[in-house]
């Protein structure tokens, strides 16, 4: 498994936008082979602040969601909505219970 963990801080007049492409972005990775689990949150003490927990096969298909057009296009437009870049978190496995 591979977990990517990122977290992005909003300018405070664009958080629903940002909001808004996190949901679409959601709807997409559902359907993509290797994706085990995409979720969105926001910060409980920072309405700006979102974490996005996207846990994959394997670092092959998280690499497969970052280089579709759609991430791409969302990544372009935080360039303006965001008031930094990204923070990304590259995870391997190590250990796991369910």
């Amino acid at each position: 498994m591979h977990l990517l963990l990122a977290e992005l801080s909003a300018r405070p007049a664009c958080a629903g936008e940002v909001e808004e492409i996190l949901r679409k972005l959601v709807d997409i990775a559902s359907g993509e082979e290797g994706n085990v689990h995409y979720a969105v949150h926001r910060q409980t003490k920072d309405p700006n602040a979102f974490v996005i927990y996207e846990l994959y096969r394997d670092a092959g298909a998280c690499d497969a969601h970052l280089a579709s057009p759609p991430v791409k296009q969302a990544l372009e437009r935080f360039e303006t909505l965001l008031s930094a870049p990204p923070r990304l978190v590259f995870c391997d496995l190590v250990a796991a219970a369910e």
